[in-house]
């Protein structure tokens, strides 16, 4: 980004760092939803459905009548729009529309009830090899 960036929303001076990574400001951020898009979760490779090779990589949002940000597996309480786990990511294909998506740091995705998470291992020894 050069010395001076503006927001692409509203048009004022970014500060540099965060706000040039996201080229929107801070009010502009907040009020969208937008956070700094995180490193890829998928390797570079063609579409799984039918190889075509232009993809968009996006981080849905999620939108509520009060505010907007970025779609988590699950919630801290009290529920922060901009804080969670797990922020998704999904990757669509621009010819057939075939969606993939990810999750960053499933690891630390808390469980329980209280998350509406459960977790699953299906370990060598059960049907599923």
């Amino acid at each position: 980004m050069s010395l001076f960036s503006r927001c692409a929303v509203c048009s004022r001076m970014l500060l540099p760092g965060v706000e040039e990574q996201r080229s929107v400001c801070e009010h502009c951020a907040r009020e969208g939803g937008a956070i700094p898009m995180p490193p890829a979760r998928r390797r570079a490779a063609p579409c799984a459905k039918c190889n075509h090779t232009a993809l968009v990589r996006v981080i849905p949002r999620g939108l509520s009548r009060d505010s907007v940000g970025p779609m988590f597996a699950t919630y801290n309480f009290p529920i922060e729009p901009h804080r969670g786990f797990g922020v998704f990511e999904a990757y669509i294909c621009k010819k057939c529309g075939f969606v993939e998506w990810y999750c960053h740091a499933p690891e630390e995705i808390p469980i329980g009830p209280e998350y509406m998470t459960e977790e699953i291992d299906l370990d060598a020894s059960g049907p599923y090899r």
